[in-house]
């Protein structure tokens, strides 16, 4: 598990993990009572089933539902990169420049490029880079030891993504989003990457995601 202290560190001074920002806040608290309601719905079977090998049951189901709980919570918790106050996603309706942080696997936190991300297979690390969608596929940084696309990482990708976005909306530049999408259809034969559909992304953000949409 990694100890918040040592999440952060490296961040530089006034960012906010994304987990702080006001929607994720919310979003926090949401997985937070859907997992007490699992749980308690589990101890409440427990006392009103009268039947052991139910109860046996339920037991060994308490061990994966709270396993699960705090993988969920701790995924979000730890979503890999910050804001500035400027940002639009601390709803502070600053002028100033909005920015963004990534924390790589080893812990270090880049200052993130003009350009958005995508995954990218590292064969020797047995993880996934980080790649700008720029010309050159440039490699930001090693980004996770996951092995597979997992929904968690799909997300975390997705906000990433999103996140950039609203900083150039904010910061008055053009979001060349759709150049990225039109170069990720050309099969160049280097990489191998997905985008989230658009169900991740409503899911992302929420109304961030909308108001974000309303600028196209």
């Amino acid at each position: 598990m990694i100890e918040m202290s040592d999440f952060t560190n490296g961040l530089d001074d006034g960012f906010i993990r994304f987990s702080e920002t006001p929607h994720a806040l919310e979003k926090g608290r949401n997985i937070q009572i859907q997992s007490a309601v699992l749980l308690v719905a589990i101890q409440l079977c427990f006392v009103l089933i009268p039947f052991w090998p139910i109860r046996i049951l339920l037991l060994l189901l308490m061990i994966p539902a709270l396993a699960l709980s705090w993988r969920r919570w701790m995924d979000w918790r730890n979503t890999p990169f910050a804001v500035n106050p400027a940002h639009p996603l601390m709803e502070l309706l600053s002028d100033k420049e909005a920015k963004v942080m990534i924390r790589l696997q080893d812990g270090r936190w880049e200052l993130a490029g003009e350009f958005r991300y995508r995954l990218v297979e590292d064969d020797l690390l047995n993880g996934f880079n980080l790649v700008a969608l720029n010309d050159h596929y440039s490699v930001f940084g090693y980004f996770t030891d996951e092995k597979s696309h997992s929904s968690s990482l799909r997300r975390t990708m997705a906000l990433l993504n999103q996140s950039l976005a609203l900083r150039d909306a904010h910061n008055g530049e053009n979001d060349d989003i759709e150049d990225a999408r039109k170069r990720e259809s050309i099969d160049f034969g280097l990489l191998q990457r997905e985008w989230p559909d658009e169900e991740d992304s409503e899911d992302a953000l929420g109304p961030i995601a909308k108001k974000l949409k309303r600028q196209e």
